[in-house]
């Protein structure tokens, strides 16, 4: 038996991007990724915006004493949007990102500050809030070892590469590895895409150079933490026909999600499970 509802932040209204599903199954499958490493094959999280990084930390770090949240709450990081970084002092402030992960066996979730720079219509904050955040602003996936590919999700669902996200090596800089728990000598290679003309509900792809674990079993609907991902799409059959012409994805249902909405169900070629639906707009 399956119970679903689906919330909604008030930025989800510009695009209507960054909903959240929550599902409540009798009986799970597995326990899920819990607190597991970011980089490792199957993980995954989502994240979003606040303009009180420091709440944020001070909540969570508080709740880790509660053992049923198995909570691991990440550094706080900066990571300055110039390279190599600038030396700051008082009259030259920091321009860039603050960021801390917070895993555990309820949610998966990045939230990240701006300092000294704004990037409009990327998350919409609702300063009303205890945690002052956006909606959700991208989500993630983890490719198997040494085999990034974001062509699947360009081809069936015509992302893009988003701004500033361009394909590229990463996990050298000390607050990479601080923030990503990575393991020491581990790279990865990393692209940010998002749905054209939509600044918001980017889907960011990594693959680690590095052999790990493979979390990928216990990272599918009806597994502890996160369900499947969903997206809009033109047309449903173009995707299935995409689907059925890809070697390694595989269609799973042509029915209607439990909102009963028309949807196709599907894995990728990556192994993540997405459920497609009709773009009514």
């Amino acid at each position: 038996d399956l119970v679903s509802l689906r919330l909604r932040h008030p930025g989800c209204d510009s695009f209507d991007t960054g909903l959240v599903r929550l599902q409540l199954w009798r009986h799970l499958h597995d326990e899920g990724l819990g607190n597991s490493n970011p980089i490792q094959p199957g993980s995954r999280w989502m994240g979003m915006y606040t303009n009180d990084i420091l709440q944020v930390r001070d909540a969570f770090v508080n709740e880790q004493a509660q053992e049923d949240w198995g909570l691991w709450v990440s550094p706080l990081v900066n990571a300055p949007l110039q390279q190599p970084p600038p030396v700051h002092t008082y009259f030259e402030r920091f321009v860039g990102l603050r960021e801390t992960l917070v895993f555990g066996n309820r949610f998966r979730l990045a939230f990240i500050q701006r300092g000294g720079f704004d990037r409009p219509g990327f998350g919409t904050f609702d300063n009303a809030l205890p945690f002052r955040n956006t909606e959700g602003s991208h989500a993630n996936v983890v490719q198997p070892d040494n085999s990034f590919s974001s062509d699947f999700y360009k081809k069936a669902f015509d992302f893009e590469t988003a701004p500033f996200g361009e394909p590229h090596d990463s996990g050298d800089e000390p607050p990479t590895i601080e923030a990503l728990r990575l393991r020491p000598g581990e790279t990865f290679h990393v692209e940010r895409t998002r749905a054209m003309d939509c600044p918001s509900g980017l889907l960011q792809i990594y693959s680690s150079y590095m052999s790990g674990p493979d979390l990928r079993d216990v990272s599918r609907p009806g597994c502890g933490n996160l369900c499947a991902y969903s997206v809009r799409v033109r047309e449903l059959s173009t995707l299935a026909a995409v689907i059925g012409d890809t070697a390694g994805a595989e269609l799973q249902a042509q029915a209607c999600d439990e909102f009963g909405t028309d949807c196709v169900s599907f894995s990728a070629p990556d192994g993540y499970a997405w459920v497609a639906i009709a773009d009514g707009g």
